[in-house]
């Protein structure tokens, strides 16, 4: 991964990154996701997890999780996959099949890449280098293992042509939280079941949150959605019931039954 001191590719848009075609005639897949680890897997989950629920009332801001991001019109060969990006600014619509920065206007604002052994070196050099030529304003990386990376955490800004490392928040020293400005959140690691997540707090309260109570939450959300809609539906029924019964009794009284001879 580049440091602060290893320039990057100079940040471009997306138009200068290639000439659009006229027609758009090619396919841009979906992506497909298999977790490296059981450990992997968590770490990316509660991650996006968490930063959805952060930003639940906001509809134009998009969390998404291993939505691939194609960056050149024309060309489906030319695509990143993030394992979470944020983007500020597009509606939060859960019928996207993939990110497409012409359709868009804009690439991911924050991205974070959860490191295995066969993507760690790839994560540090190729993306670093797409991720800042397309311009992804913040690129993190987490080790979940905590033997792939130099730290556990590594987060870099876009900066006059390069990423720049963001350092550790003053106080609280190596390994200690650091600062996303474009999420407005610190975010630290935290060893959890012998993997290594990701914890983001909110420095204005102090609240920290890390997928799992989120999930938790979630959960109990659409559980009581599911309920109430069941009552409702239960409701109805009996009132459906009550007319069917009351329009009975109706045409009874209307029609009495004939008299029989003695």
């Amino acid at each position: 991964m580049a440091t602060a001191e290893t320039e990057l590719p100079a940040l471009t848009s997306p138009a200068a990154a290639g000439v659009a075609p006229e027609t758009d005639e090619v396919e841009y897949p979906e992506g497909h996701w298999i977790a490296q680890s059981v450990g992997h897997g968590d770490a990316v989950r509660q991650a996006a997890t968490a930063l959805d629920y952060h930003f639940r009332e906001r509809v134009d801001v998009l969390v998404a999780m291993e939505l691939v991001v194609y960056y050149r019109r024309g060309n489906n060969k030319l695509r990143l996959q993030p394992d979470v990006q944020v983007v500020f600014g597009v509606e939060h619509s859960g019928s996207r099949g993939s990110f497409r920065i012409w359709e868009e206007g804009k690439a991911p604002d924050f991205v974070l890449e959860v490191a295995s052994p066969s993507t760690a070196e790839n994560d540090a050099e190729h993306k670093a280098r797409e991720y800042s030529r397309i311009g992804v304003r913040e690129y993190w990386r987490l080790d979940p293992a905590g033997t792939l990376m130099e730290t556990s955490l590594e987060g870099y800004v876009a900066g006059a042509g390069q990423y720049e490392q963001v350092q550790p928040v003053e106080g609280t020293g190596r390994g200690g939280a650091l600062r996303s400005r474009v999420l407005g959140l610190d975010l630290r690691s935290r060893r959890q079941a012998g993997v290594t997540v990701l914890v983001f707090v909110d420095p204005r309260t102090g609240e920290e949150f890390d997928g799992r109570l989120e999930e938790a939450e979630r959960r109990r959300q659409i559980a009581e959605r599911d309920k109430q809609a069941a009552e409702r539906e239960k409701q109805a029924l009996q009132l459906r019931v009550r007319a069917l019964e009351e329009r009975l009794r109706a045409l009874t009284a209307q029609d009495p039954p004939p008299e029989r001879d003695p």
